[in-house]
């Protein structure tokens, strides 16, 4: 136990050290050249590192560009928004799947060529499998989406690794799983555009843009990358003889994939996909160790390798330690002012417009009316007898003729009446106000439309300037007026965060200098 505890440690050790210690060109050059001309041979010999690297780069690049689009409203920005959503989450992980093997026998060049291409023919597969199939039941919808999209990068997958003649079974899972991170990311970058480009961008307010970036971002650790990347790891396991492997696999991607997508709402929905990651994070992380050690033993001895990974945890230098903690800190702390910015984007601080979501169009007519709770009754039939409050009259000839009548009709339950106007001749009306308590002027009847209904709502609250049906679920968003310049607080709140996370750093990088110096001096 005292040696795992050891080996445990030190590998914590030495990939700290190797994550944040300065690496040279050459490092990076032998990083993008490895599988390719002579560069083929061997073992890596190192610990994952770019993908960190990666990550926080992307991550202050989509930081700097929403902020830029918050404050200017400049629409011009929202396609580098939506690429960098898109490839934030899912390039480093890509990336560190890749850093993880240890031959050097495939090219990351390659790899990223499949995720491109791979990707792009697998959604293009996917597309032509829902034009053959009509989707109309969501429940049929949902096993649907799962069968259809889980065939279609499962077969390009392996497709892809027969190309590429590698019989490596974590070199499969990796060829794999960039087939399904190049579908990913399609996929997300799709869901930022539909469900933010025609709301978000117009108004600077990208609440939306920053949730669909945080969602997306997370699932791609337990979503298309991981449940393609197993088939092709099973693919691997049968060395391209034994296909019934890989199809065991595909079928519970699929159903994992369908569980994704059922239409249940609450606790119910939030359980499923709870157990749907943590089946999916579990049963890679046991297919994935077994491969790579099988891997590593093929390689090297690992026995050697664990004991100089000790001694080097043990001889690293106080130099390396500090300058290390001192570089966590400084990328700690980037992340942490940009998801302060990121924030700062989304709460209502100083906007004229806000960007809100009804859960179905009901509750959005509810909130257009101010929450009264009013009827719009077209059917109503002119009564002769009724109370006329306004009468038009036009020319006819010499003579002037009752053109156009307004009847009052008392609301029932509020302060109010209707007025419900007719043309002589018709029966029914032609045009329906409503007059309530406190309101001067007369409230018209608006037509609203969702996907192919409709439905008449009156404008008792009109700084709705804007909204969208998503047919899919039945939500409403929508596009209001706001209070201009509030949240005064919530501003000062933040900015005291991020000078105070700012003057934290500074002093503990400042502190780190006085030790390091402290230490050169000594050696």
């Amino acid at each position: 136990m005292k040696g795992e505890g050891s080996l445990t440690r030190a590998r914590i050790t030495y990939m700290f050290k190797e994550t944040f210690r300065a690496h040279s060109k050459d490092e990076y050059r032998e990083f993008l050249t490895r599988g390719l001309g002579e560069n083929k041979g061997g073992i890596t010999g190192t610990y994952p590192w770019l993908y960190v690297r990666m990550f926080f780069i992307l991550f202050i690049l989509f930081t700097v560009n929403t902020v830029v689009l918050r404050f200017t409203g400049n629409t011009l920005y929202f396609p580098t928004i939506t690429l960098l959503a898109g490839i934030t989450f899912t390039f480093p992980f890509m990336t560190f799947l890749f850093e993880l093997y240890p031959k050097r026998d495939l090219s990351v060049l390659k790899l990223f060529g499949i995720l491109v291409i791979g990707g792009t023919v697998a959604g293009v597969l996917t597309q032509v499998g829902y034009a053959l199939i009509k989707l109309d039941n969501p429940w049929y919808s949902a096993l649907i989406s799962g069968l259809v999209e889980e065939v279609s990068k499962a077969a390009v997958a392996i497709a892809a690794i027969l190309v590429m003649r590698n019989k490596n079974s974590y070199a499969c899972f990796l060829i794999a799983a960039a087939v399904g991170t190049g579908f990913s990311v399609m996929e997300d970058m799709g869901y930022m555009f539909f469900y933010s480009d025609s709301l978000a961008s117009q108004y600077g307010d990208i609440r939306s843009i920053v949730y669909l970036f945080i969602d997306r971002g997370f699932s791609t650790f337990c979503t298309h990358i991981l449940w393609t990347g197993l088939v092709g790891l099973a693919y691997g396991f049968a060395k391209g003889k034994g296909i019934l492997l890989s199809i065991v696999v595909l079928i519970g991607s699929i159903i994992i994939h369908s569980f994704w997508n059922l239409p249940l709402d609450g606790w119910m929905h939030s359980g499923l996909i709870a157990i749907c990651t943590i089946l999916t994070v579990l049963v890679n992380i046991v297919a994935v160790r077994k491969s790579l050690f099988s891997t590593m033993s093929d390689e090297f001895d690992i026995a050697r390798i664990n004991d100089n990974m000790i001694r080097e945890a043990k001889e690293m230098g106080e130099q390396m330690r500090f300058t290390n903690a001192a570089n966590l800190t400084f990328s700690l702390t980037c992340t942490i002012l940009s998801i302060i910015l990121l924030a700062l984007c989304c709460l209502p601080i100083g906007m004229e417009k806000m960007h809100v979501d009804y859960a179905d169009k009901q509750e959005f007519l509810s909130a257009v009316q101010g929450g009264y709770n009013v009827t719009v009754d077209w059917s109503r039939e002119y009564d002769p007898n009724g109370k006329t409050v306004e009468e038009r009259k036009i020319h006819d000839g010499d003579e002037l003729v009752l053109s156009y009548v307004v009847q009052e009709v008392q609301l029932t339950g509020y302060e109010g009446v209707y007025y419900y106007g007719y043309y002589v001749g018709d029966r029914v009306a032609d045009s329906i106000y409503l007059m309530l308590e406190n309101v001067e002027s007369r409230i018209p009847c608006v037509e609203y439309t969702f996907g192919d209904d409709t439905a008449w709502a009156f404008e008792v609250n009109d700084d709705y300037e804007k909204y969208t049906y998503n047919k899919s679920d039945g939500s409403v968003s929508a596009i209001i007026d706001a209070e201009a310049f509030e949240g005064y607080n919530l501003l000062i709140a933040l900015v005291a965060s991020a000078v105070a996370v700012a003057g934290a750093c500074g002093v503990i990088l400042f502190a780190f200098s006085i030790k390091l110096r402290r230490v050169r001096d000594d050696g």
